[in-house]
């Protein structure tokens, strides 16, 4: 049943919306994972695949803090190469439909959070140079930059 003080939002959906585009985001927890910042090779224990609508991914690659209960961070985000997004999503989540796949690295994020789920600092972001891969089951990214120290991670399913 419709109410009358309904009718306006019903005209306020756009009828040219694209129902090509993927807006989502996966979780999965890898058999391996590994993170490298600083050439500090740390252990990570969940991977998010996220589509925003656009021609690109981020992936994010999470690990447990130990010393402080808290959790960090490494995210990557990538723009394809005209393949179409790996994800496909609907109203119950998203699920991987590519199983090869390969962008260009757009910047790079590394943050660490605390056992209260807060930032300790201010992410450290910054554009770069790189890519981002699916090959089977395993998710790859890194990042060369000349300003900022090198960054990479890698989780098999």
């Amino acid at each position: 049943m419709i109410h009358l003080w309904m009718t306006p939002l019903l005209l306020a959906v756009p009828e040219t919306a694209d129902p090509t585009l993927v807006f989502g985001r996966l979780e999965q927890r890898p058999a391996l994972c590994r993170i490298v910042v600083d050439g500090r090779p740390l252990a990570c224990e969940r991977l998010q695949i996220s589509a925003n609508g656009s021609n690109g991914l981020r992936l994010r690659f999470i690990g447990d803090d130990e010393e402080t209960g808290g959790s960090y961070q490494l995210s990557f985000v990538s723009l394809d190469e005209d393949q179409g997004s790996p994800l496909s999503c609907g109203h119950f989540g998203c699920r991987l439909d590519q199983r090869s796949w390969s962008g260009t690295l757009l910047s790079t994020s590394w943050v660490r959070i605390d056992a209260r789920g807060l930032p300790t600092g201010i992410p450290s972001t910054s554009t770069a140079q790189g890519r981002c891969w699916i090959d089977a089951d395993t998710f790859s990214c890194e990042s060369h930059s000349r300003n900022v120290a090198g960054m990479s991670a890698e989780a098999q399913l």
